[in-house]
């Protein structure tokens, strides 16, 4: 079992009388790529601020690798890598001359840390051009290569893919899902699209003005979202005989009160019943139920259209 890097427990962030966030209970497990989604204005940014203690929490307790006191957080803070707002890059810098200031600046030892950064990213070979003619997929990424110099055990990414055209987003993904699997880096990231992080994310932690008001494994989100016909019968048994024989590519499950879901067979309802019926068994209802990601992700939300 996978041992927990960060808990917060009962977090509060107030702003004169704005509640930015309010009662944040959060874990998360050492290989986690865990997707904080919420609309612009839920808390996110306030939230991984109060992490890396660019803000101060007004409530709440925050444990990094066990460590409680400040003293141990902020020991264990070294280990984090975090792209929250964009970074202030030299204009007429390049990629390397502005990664190679940082280094100096934040005392990062080592000069192949700034390689090693820029090959991760896949900028390694953008030679003498400046920051300021860079497209915005590589400024993101030299933002992602500034976190990732310290050899970070945490990343923390706030909006990474805010944007960015399709083919650039697909790059941002598909270098965290590397950065997890090769580098085992523990990544929390936040979006307020939600299909945007579906291919990569282990966890989804749903926020909603300053509050976290859903936790899944990307597991439970399949299956909260998955498609599936439901069957009230006045028999299941013999209900479960039929389907056997007669749609043995539909997986089943026999709920209580003579209730069956099927995983499938969302386009045979008018099958279903008439094979049900010929059978011998009364099919008192029969619908399709569950949402797709965005429908869920929506009625999480009370229903508001989001961008």
């Amino acid at each position: 079992m996978m041992h927990c890097i960060l808990e917060i427990e009962a977090l509060g962030k107030t702003y004169k009388d704005v509640h930015a966030l309010q009662d944040i209970q959060l874990s998360i497990a050492a290989g986690d790529i865990a997707a904080v989604i919420g609309k612009n204005g839920a808390g996110k940014t306030t939230l991984f601020k109060c992490i890396t203690e660019q803000v101060f929490p007004t409530s709440g307790t925050l444990t990094l690798y066990g460590k409680k006191d400040a003293a141990g957080i902020r020991q264990q803070r070294r280990t984090i890598g975090a792209m929250i707002e964009e970074p202030a890059f030299f204009p007429d810098f390049t990629a390397r001359q502005n990664l190679e200031y940082f280094r100096q600046q934040r005392g990062i030892a080592g000069k192949e840390a700034v390689d090693q950064a820029l090959r991760d990213v896949k900028l390694l070979d953008t030679g003498r051009k400046k920051f300021k003619d860079f497209s915005l997929g590589m400024k993101q990424r030299l933002g992602l290569a500034l976190a990732l110099m310290s050899h970070p055990a945490l990343l923390i990414l706030d909006e990474p893919t805010n944007g960015l055209d399709p083919e650039g987003k697909a790059e941002i993904r598909e270098l965290l899902k590397n950065l997890n699997a090769v580098k085992k880096v523990t990544i929390l990231i936040s979006s307020h699209v939600l299909s945007e992080l579906q291919s990569v994310a282990t966890r989804y932690i749903f926020m909603d003005r300053g509050r976290i008001v859903e936790q899944l494994t990307a597991e439970e989100l399949l299956d909260k979202t998955r498609r599936a016909v439901e069957l009230t019968v006045d028999d299941s048994g013999k209900a479960a005989t039929v389907l056997e024989q007669q749609f043995p590519d539909i997986p089943f499950r026999i709920l209580p009160g003579n209730r069956i879901r099927l995983s499938g067979g969302t386009d045979r309802t008018e099958q279903l019943n008439r094979a049900l019926y010929s059978g011998g068994v009364g099919v008192r209802s029969i619908a399709v139920t569950g949402e797709d990601l965005e429908e869920y992700y929506l009625g999480l939300l009370g229903g508001e259209r989001h961008a």
